[in-house]
Formats: structure tokens, C-alpha cells, sequence
């Protein structure tokens, strides 16, 4: 039977290009089906068994051979294979497409209602082809007008399949799928071997690769072809913080979004950027800018619920934590975001339920995190236990950068400024026994990112008795924030100041 259809599971849906089947077209990789009455979309399994359908050209396939190139010959129910029919059904019918299947009794199935004859060999991919008859019909001047058509058409749609696997890599990358970094990337690589002309596809692959040097040399690619695009110039400026004033590099992102108000990646630095010099609200706008953009990305929804918390909105911050565990369970910044609610608002009870819930906890949670927010939530839940805690932070805060954030906030809300302020000399100025051994990191832990160690968390609810000891001014003048806002003369909002006095420091 591998001559009915040359459609193999073997090849990704992302790849295959787009069809036009009867009056409308399969687009493979956005898992649409547009047709007169508008689009429609359905799952991969539905797109897989339509195309086999299409590539058939009229002939029967039987379940075997449905279960063999969309199943993979994998072992599945008669269920599955009458829901994906009735699927592609659904799909015809919404879309007005002009194509049918039809049940073959005891034998198989079948897409019905197309002239194959007149139609493209749907399994070329070419469904541009120019036809037969158009050529005898029209003659040498039909041939020449034709061929004219032709090229812009192969131009148009060549670079529509091009555009539909950017925009579904843009997609999977802002989901918080499993590997949706690695996905996206593939998708934006298969783009510029498509057409490596494209600076979009470039500065997309930029801002999804993990690699700092292959994402600058990418962004560079794109910024060669257009000095504008958005996404390079965003990891190019998010590399060059800490490299020159943070002035210039906000005004860097600013200036991206001047140009391109929906680059969710510049929305994204700027909302932690802001958060870490106290503009909680400037940071709020830019996250629900973000969420706008980018609706089902974790990272601006664990933000958002970490922002209630900040603002006071407890019962607001609960709702986004818990459904967003629920949509990116494993999620380690959505879990850390759930754990810190539950801490800092005195609920150790439901702290502990959570660390102790394997289903939802982030894979790569090592046993020092594990321990150290036992500690915390045995401290918060009786004050007795804060020296307990403060061992066990004593020896787990230097081996990542999260660990000893945590500490800050533990032994700040418990109202142990000391210890707090202790920990803090040792993430922030390099001083004392807890300084970093490594500030990659010395465990393979979702808290060994130094991103942890940024100063977002020092206002917070949980460290508000930091902020309002008298050496919270002289730590912000070290780190550069002191600078940051007598330059920019926008100081942090006032519900986060503590001891900060602008009129003194300004």
C-alpha cells in the first residue's frame, strides 16, 4: 500500500506544505483548514489522517493503512480512528471546502466530491503546478501569461508556508510546552533553509536559542538583512545589560517597542527589569502588555500572579497560581510562584502540600531545594524552627544563586533582618561564608539560573522589613539603583520604598 499515499508520519506537520484540496487549502502547519466559509482548525491527528485522504487522490485507504501512516502502526482503539474521521468531517463541513469522506463498508475510506483529474498532484506539494489544460486550451500566449502567474504564485505561496512555520514556531515558543524552546527552534531553522533572506525567521531563532553565542551570531544575521527587526535587537541589548549604564539599555528596549509595541521578548525584560528597581506598576503594565501578546506563555502568568501577591491582591494572586499549575504543571518558576504565595502569606500547611505533590513538582528540584523550603515552611509555621532554618540555609545558599535569594526573603519575613541582611552581603557583594561557589551554579537546579539573583524579590511583601531597616538605602546605592533612579528621576513606588528617602538621596 505505500503507493497510495506518500504522506509518512516520518514527516513532521510543520514541514509538509500547505494543499489545496477541493475548494479550500490544508495548512499543515498552523492545523487549519481554510475554505468559502472561513478556517478551522483541529488536531494533529485529524490534519495527519486528512492529508493521507488527500494523497490518496480518491483511492480507498483502509484502517490498516491509516492506522500505518498517522498511528505510526501503533496499537490505538477503533475509537480513535472514527473520532479522526469524523474530525476531517467536521472540518469539511465548517469550511465549506467542497470535499466529503466517504465510508467504504468493510474496506475503508475515502475523500470524495474533487475532480481528481483537474485537480494538482496534491503530493508534489507543488499545488501550484500550472495545468494541462490551461496550456492546450490557451496556447503559446496563454503559456507565457501563465507561467508569468505561475512564478509569482510559486513566490506567493512559497513564502506563505514560510510565514505559517514562523508564526507557528512564535506560537509553540510563547506556550510553555514541553521543549517548546527546542520545537520553535527547529521550526525557525527549517524557515532560513527555506528562504535564509528572512530576518524575522533569524531574530526568531535568536530569541528561542539558549546558547548566548549562537543567539548573538543569529540576531546578528537578522539585523544584516533588516536593522530593525525586533527580536534581534532585543537579545542583542538583553546581552549588553550590566555592560553599560541601565539607562541606555532600557532605553534600548523602549526603543524596540517604539517600533514593534508587540515584541513580547522586549515586553518580557522590561517587566523584570522594572520589578527589580521597584516600579512594581511600570512592571505590571508591561506584563499585562505581554500577556496581550503572548496568552498562554507561563512566564508572564506567574508574574502576574506574583504581582497580585505584590499589590496586595492575595485571593486574585491564589486564582492565576492555581490554574496556572494546572495548565504547566513541572513549570519551575509557575511552582516557585505557587510555593512563594503559600510561604510568605503564612499557609505552611499548604506549602508542605505542595513540595510534597511529585506530580506537580519541578523535575528538577534537587534535594538542597527541597530541604531548604522545609525549613522555611517549619519556620514560618513555628518560630521555634528558625535556627533549623538557618543552618540549612547556611550550608545550601552558597551552591545557587535562587537558594540564597531565598534565604533573603525566608529570614526577612520571619523578622530575622540580621541573618537576612547576612545573606544578602553574600548574593549581592560577594562578602561573608555564604558567598556563591560558583555563580553558574554548583547543582543542577531550576535554582542555579542567575536570574534568581537579581533584585526583583527585594520588593516583595516578604521583604518589606528589609526594606524598611536603615541599611536597605546603602545596599541599593552599591548595587547601582541609587544611580539608576536619581538619573532617570523616577523612583520606586512609594508602597515598596521602605527607607528610601528620594528627597535625600535625589
Amino acid at each position: 500500500m505505500n503507493d497510495l499515499a506518500p504522506y509518512h508520519p516520518a514527516t513532521p506537520l510543520a514541514q509538509r506544505e500547505d494543499l489545496r484540496v477541493g475548494e479550500g487549502w490544508v495548512r499543515p502547519a498552523l492545523l487549519t483548514v481554510e475554505g468559502p466559509r472561513g478556517s478551522a482548525k483541529a488536531e494533529p491527528r485529524v490534519i495527519q489522517v486528512l492529508l493521507a485522504l488527500a494523497d490518496a487522490r480518491g483511492r480507498v485507504l483502509s484502517r490498516d493503512d491509516l492506522l500505518r501512516l498517522c498511528w505510526d502502526n501503533r496499537i490505538v482503539g477503533d475509537d480513535a480512528v472514527n473520532r479522526a474521521i469524523a474530525g476531517v468531517r467536521r472540518l469539511a463541513q465548517a469550511t465549506g471546502a467542497g470535499f466529503e469522506v466517504e465510508t467504504v463498508p468493510r474496506v475503508g475510506y475515502r475523500l470524495t466530491g474533487l475532480d481528481w483529474e483537474a485537480a494538482p498532484e496534491l503530493a508534489s506539494g507543488r499545488p501550484d503546478r500550472i495545468d494541462r489544460r490551461t496550456l492546450l486550451a490557451g496556447g503559446a500566449a496563454a503559456l507565457v501569461v501563465a507561467a508569468g502567474g505561475g512564478i509569482a504564485l510559486v513566490q506567493r505561496q512559497r513564502s506563505a508556508r514560510i510565514d505559517a512555520l514562523i508564526e507557528r514556531g512564535r506560537v509553540i515558543q510563547g506556550s510553555g510546552g514541553p521543549q517548546a524552546q527546542v520545537r520553535a527552534e527547529a521550526l525557525f531553522s527549517e524557515a532560513i533553509r527555506r528562504d535564509d533572506g528572512r530576518a524575522d525567521a533569524w531574530g526568531w531563532l535568536a530569541a528561542v536559542l539558549g546558547d548566548y553565542a549562537a543567539a548573538r551570531e543569529a540576531a546578528q544575521q537578522a539585523l544584516a538583512r533588516d536593522p530593525r527587526e525586533p527580536n534581534a535587537r532585543t537579545v542583542l541589548a538583553f546581552q549588553q545589560r550590566d555592560l553599560e549604564a541601565w539607562t541606555r539599555w532600557e532605553d534600548a528596549l523602549l526603543g524596540v517597542l517604539g517600533d514593534a509595541p508587540d515584541c513580547a521578548a522586549a515586553l518580557a525584560h522590561l517587566t523584570f527589569f522594572y520589578q527589580g528597581m521597584g516600579r512594581c506598576k511600570a512592571s505590571w503594565e508591561m506584563n499585562e502588555r505581554a500577556i496581550a501578546v503572548e496568552p498562554f506563555n507561563p512566564t508572564h502568568h506567574y508574574r502576574r500572579a506574583t504581582k497580585h501577591y505584590i499589590f496586595g491582591r492575595v485571593g486574585e494572586a491564589d486564582k492565576v497560581a492555581d490554574r496556572a499549575v494546572q495548565l504547566w504543571s513541572r513549570n519551575g518558576n509557575v511552582w516557585n510562584a505557587r510555593m512563594l504565595i503559600y510561604a510568605f502569606t503564612d499557609r505552611a500547611e499548604a506549602g508542605l502540600a505542595l513540595l510534597s505533590d511529585t506530580a506537580v513538582r519541578p523535575v528538577n528540584l534537587t534535594a538542597p531545594s527541597i530541604e531548604a523550603w522545609r525549613a522555611t515552611l517549619a519556620a514560618v509555621a513555628n518560630r521555634a524552627a528558625i535556627p533549623r532554618a538557618v543552618e540549612v540555609y547556611e550550608r545550601v545558599a552558597p551552591l545557587a544563586i535562587g537558594l540564597a535569594a531565598n534565604a533573603i526573603m525566608t529570614f526577612s519575613y520571619l523578622g530575622e533582618v540580621d541573618t537576612a541582611y547576612r545573606f544578602a552581603e553574600a548574593l549581592f557583594v560577594n562578602q561573608g561564608a555564604a558567598v556563591q561557589r560558583n555563580r553558574a551554579g554548583s547543582i543542577d537546579d531550576m535554582y542555579a539560573r542567575g536570574s534568581w539573583g537579581r533584585t526583583q524579590f527585594l520588593f516583595i511583601p516578604a521583604a518589606a522589613p528589609m526594606r524598611a531597616d536603615a541599611r536597605f538605602p546603602g545596599l541599593c546605592q552599591r548595587l547601582g539603583h541609587v544611580a539608576y533612579w536619581r538619573t532617570r528621576g523616577v523612583w520606586p513606588d512609594p508602597f515598596v520604598r521602605g527607607a528610601i528617602d528620594p528627597a535625600r538621596l535625589g
